[in-house]
């Protein structure tokens, strides 16, 4: 978030931590701040640092197992917003059956405590998502479900059945405001604007964020957008838009103020992303699954990581060496100098 965190008062800041500590406890969300948000980020990075973080990331390599999964239900989308590439992307589009999820979790064979129904897509794109939302709560009762969406078909007649589902977090992905939302989103601001504050509306349980990309069209209406959503949801950020391994062009509006390194990436040993097909890929940035290690509707889990394929992988980025196709053009360096300790 930049800098943000300067203009905002101390009843937000309180407000965020009580949103992180229920979604992955205090202790995360604390460090994460101190490092980023307060002078200390300047240790970030520095030679001490980067001594006791590389120590660190070997350490959890060896011992560290998922238990993040991200399913992607559909990669049609309903909007055209300008941030994402998904009007280039050529694959096809299509719905997973609740047949092929059921499948994958069977062949998901790792403790999961969290599950992102969302891939490339807009979830709301498959009308069997809340029959999908059904089934793991009733089959797996433990892990506990993320949606990310821009909230555009979520009808009050959706909303009413959703929040009868045991749902831990939904995001609301709208970044704009009435001025510019239609021209970043190409979707109905109103529209989406009384979608949302109807799920509010209605909402006992389910943890709630609004989000915001800082791009060129939105950066002068931030703090508007701040105002509005800050005391209607548990939570709003603002964060930095990627590159999506190098596939778009987007001027950066802020900087971190930390210094810049790239670490191994964290979320090839602490998460599992799965395709519309089934295919085991190497995170979300590969909006074309053009890096596949198996298929989850044939395979399990556990099998696919243990290959020779994501083995070399992972000890590419142990070595530092980010040559492999989606790594070797991904912007994500702010992240990976902190996700192994925070």
């Amino acid at each position: 978030m930049g800098g943000l965190y300067k203009s905002m008062d101390f009843s937000y800041l309180i407000k965020e931590a009580k949103y992180y500590n229920r979604l992955n406890g205090l202790k995360r969300a604390f460090k994460k701040f101190i490092l980023t948000q307060t002078p200390f980020k300047k240790i970030v990075n520095t030679p001490v640092y980067n001594r006791f973080y590389a120590r660190a990331i070997v350490k959890k390599s060896r011992v560290i197992e998922p238990k993040v999964l991200q399913i992607e239900n559909t990669n049609l989308c309903n909007a055209k917003c300008v941030m994402c590439p998904h009007t280039i992307m050529k694959r096809k589009g299509k719905i997973m059956t609740l047949n092929d999820f059921k499948k994958i979790l069977e062949n998901v064979d790792y403790k999961i405590k969290r599950l992102t129904i969302t891939g490339f897509g807009e979830p709301f794109m498959d009308s069997g998502l809340i029959d999908k939302i059904n089934f793991v709560n009733e089959k797996y009762p433990w892990i506990k479900i993320d949606i990310y969406t821009n909230a555009s078909l979520l009808t009050p007649e959706i909303t009413d059945k959703l929040v009868k589902t045991k749902l831990d977090r939904i995001t609301f992905s709208i970044n704009g405001t009435r001025a510019n939302y239609g021209k970043i989103m190409g979707l109905d601001y109103e529209k989406t604007k009384a979608n949302v504050l109807y799920f509010l509306s209605k909402n006992k349980k389910t943890l709630t964020n609004i989000s915001l990309m800082i791009l060129k069209e939105n950066e002068k209406e931030i703090k508007e957008f701040m105002d509005f959503w800050r005391e209607k949801a548990d939570s709003v950020r603002v964060y930095m838009p990627s590159n999506w391994a190098g596939s778009l062009s987007i001027p950066v509006i802020s900087k971190t103020g930390m210094k810049q390194k790239r670490w191994p990436c964290s979320g090839l040993w602490m998460a599992i992303t799965v395709d519309v097909n089934g295919n085991m890929i190497m995170c979300c940035r590969d909006y074309e699954s053009k890096v596949s290690f198996g298929n989850l509707l044939k395979e399990k889990a556990r099998k696919i990581r243990q290959g020779q394929k994501f083995q070399e992988l992972l000890k590419k980025h142990l070595d530092y060496n980010y040559s492999s196709e989606i790594c070797k053009s991904c912007d994500n360096s702010f992240d990976s100098s902190l996700d192994w300790i925070c």
